[in-house]
């Protein structure tokens, strides 16, 4: 189960997620491994994956298919046709698998971008989520703010680290200490841990 954050004010957005995934061998037997889930949708997007293992190759599907994309789409157009592409895409993993194991039927995506044609800042971020193997995907309304799985304390600071307007670099360092804490307290989340920013400038990998 992936821990993911992102969130912007007007310095910027950030992203940040662990590493860890689970996987059933033909026995049924979970297992362990590490896959990164944070990936550019062109110079100003990102896509974050979570919940169910199908989450990572949906999301790198995405990647190839906008990839292909005669011209560049802004956040919002992206986010629209993620729905649909991942709905689809997740509708015929079920199919051909059936339903992921109880307690692994979450998936959720977290689109996050900068657009110039916006109201200032610009930033935006878009929840894509899944429960039960419900279909299509919802697309979930959320304000400068997302934290996946939820987690209240955590929803707090950042809020008031926004709101106080801290650097994107400091909100990177808070959440590199929570997903160091989650990890402590919870086998599924593992490093190594992932992060990124989207400025005016474009999106960019973070090494804290």
């Amino acid at each position: 189960m992936t821990q993911a954050l992102a969130g912007f004010n007007a310095n910027g957005l950030f992203l940040a997620t662990d590493s860890r995934a689970t996987r059933f061998d033909a026995a049924g037997h979970a297992e362990a491994f590490n896959v990164p889930k944070l990936f550019p949708l062109g110079p100003r997007c990102a896509v974050l994956s979570g919940g169910a293992g199908v989450s990572v190759p949906l999301s790198q599907g995405l990647v190839r298919m906008l990839q292909r994309h005669p011209s560049p789409l802004a956040p919002e157009e992206i986010a629209h046709f993620a729905l649909d592409f991942l709905s689809q895409g997740y509708a015929r993993h079920l199919e051909q698998y059936g339903p992921e194991p109880e307690g692994f039927r979450r998936l959720y995506f977290i689109l996050a971008g900068y657009d110039p044609d916006k109201p200032p800042p610009g930033y935006q971020l878009f929840l894509l989520g899944s429960e039960e193997n419900e279909l299509p995907l919802r697309l979930i309304p959320v304000g400068n703010l997302v934290v996946m799985p939820r987690n209240l304390g955590m929803e707090m600071r950042l809020f008031k680290g926004l709101a106080a307007s801290l650097t994107i670099d400091e909100l990177l360092e808070m959440s590199k200490e929570f997903l160091e804490k989650q990890a402590e307290l919870k086998e599924e989340v593992g490093p190594p841990y992932y992060y990124a920013t989207i400025t005016k400038d474009g999106y960019r990998n973070k090494t804290i």
